[in-house]
């Protein structure tokens, strides 16, 4: 059974606010530094690098917010073997309209874009 939905038909989370969102920072900075230094110890030793991130989405009861766990590992060559960094933190989202991931609450996104839509008078 095809099962239809209304759904829009661009996706409703900004993926780089997201990103920037988790940790306050701090998870966009380790990205950076996991894609630059991996990519660089490839070039180097001319072995492959892997970068891996997982994302655990867990509702915090009786609310419209998520805990977003997210863990990133990253392995990277050197001269003699490889070197590898583990990571792990947690940001709380609200959830909004199809599934919108904001770190503000919906409702003062909502107020926020009406107000800068209106004409100064």
């Amino acid at each position: 059974m095809h099962e239809t939905t209304n759904r829009p038909t661009t996706a409703p989370t900004d993926v780089s606010e997201f990103v920037t969102d988790l940790d306050g920072g701090q998870f966009e900075l380790l990205m950076s530094q996991a894609l630059s230094e991996s990519a660089a110890a490839t070039v180097d030793f001319g072995r492959m690098s892997e970068v891996t991130v997982k994302f655990k989405i867990e509702q915090i009861m009786g609310t419209h917010q998520v805990r977003i766990q997210h863990d990133t590992k990253f392995t990277r060559p050197t001269s003699m073997g490889k070197k590898s960094e583990e990571t792990s933190g947690a940001t709380v989202l609200h959830v909004g309209k199809y599934g919108r991931l904001t770190l503000a609450q919906p409702s003062l996104l909502d107020k926020e874009n009406r107000q800068q839509s209106l004409p100064n008078t």
